[in-house]
């Protein structure tokens, strides 16, 4: 896979687990599991950019 679809991928099952927040039937602790699982795509599409971009590598 490449960045794009890397990226497209991650960024699609993190919209889903926006949309499944906005249930008002979930219960707090479904709503913390789903806020954590979020923050970790967050984490894995910076990641994904600093791999694609090269930050984080050192200077040379």
């Amino acid at each position: 896979m490449n960045y794009h679809e890397v990226k497209e991928k991650l960024e699609a099952a993190k919209q889903e687990l926006i949309l499944k927040m906005q249930d008002p039937n979930l219960l707090a602790e479904e709503k913390e599991t789903i806020q954590k699982s979020i923050a970790n795509y967050e984490y894995m599409l910076e990641l994904t950019d600093m791999n694609h971009f090269g930050r984080g590598s050192e200077a040379q």
